[in-house]
């Protein structure tokens, strides 16, 4: 998947998003790449697609999810494209989510467009990436700031989202027409051995798939080619 390494003009919309702007990386493994479309073809159809991806580690999820919201937030800034970024921990998650965001803006000639509002918000000209902690949650407010998106919903590490916390707190804010929302997670069980939202997500995509044959899960991990029958 590529990074927009030249500026672009803050008049850009949706309409310039395309499948082909998500092209395969070497630094992603198997799945990436295709759930990488997968999410820009919703966002840009407005098709309001739920979607999920196993990935290998926090790491990968980090690396996958910066440059979906890179390219969303550089063609979209000058349209109010709002994206949100939900995770179970400030520190081990959100942070470094952060710091990936900045930098990879910093490498695409970003470094004097964008700002930090609020603490917890990345603001792009017109464009918003809004980072959320179970566990800190932030209520620091400024002008302007948005209380919900109409883009893009992540929530990474879901398997320690708790789902009660997600279905009250999160999915009354998540109601916007057309909002694509997606799920990362390195286990699809939680920490206390119970269907985690990550194992439900991931469960009703895999019975929607045997269904009408859209694919609606990804993994990354790499499949081992057989051997050659002797």
């Amino acid at each position: 998947m590529t990074t927009l390494a030249t500026r672009t003009s803050a008049s850009a919309t949706h309409d310039a998003i395309s499948s082909e702007s998500v092209v395969e990386s070497p630094g992603l493994l198997n799945g990436a790449d295709e759930f990488s479309r997968a999410v820009i073809d919703s966002v840009v159809n407005k098709r309001g697609e739920t979607l999920s991806i196993s990935v290998q580690s926090e790491a990968e999820a980090i690396s996958i999810s910066t440059q979906i919201e890179l390219l969303l937030m550089t063609v979209g800034m000058g349209t109010g494209s709002v994206s949100a970024r939900v995770a179970p921990s400030f520190l081990e998650h959100t942070y470094p989510a952060m710091h990936s965001l900045t930098t990879a803006l910093d490498g695409a000639g970003l470094s004097g467009l964008w700002t930090s509002a609020g603490g917890r918000c990345v603001k792009l000209v017109e464009s918003w990436q809004m980072f959320i902690s179970v566990d800190a949650p932030s209520d620091e407010k400024v002008p302007g700031m948005p209380t919900r998106p109409n883009t893009l919903l992540e929530v990474v590490a879901a398997d320690q989202v708790p789902t009660d916390w997600f279905r009250t707190r999160v999915a009354p804010r998540a109601s916007s027409r057309g909002l694509t929302t997606v799920f990362y997670s390195t286990s699809s069980r939680s920490s206390d051995g119970h269907e985690s939202l990550f194992d439900r997500v991931r469960r009703s995509n895999l019975t929607k798939e045997w269904r009408d044959g859209v694919r609606r899960h990804f993994d990354t991990a790499v499949e081992p080619v057989p051997a050659t029958a002797r």
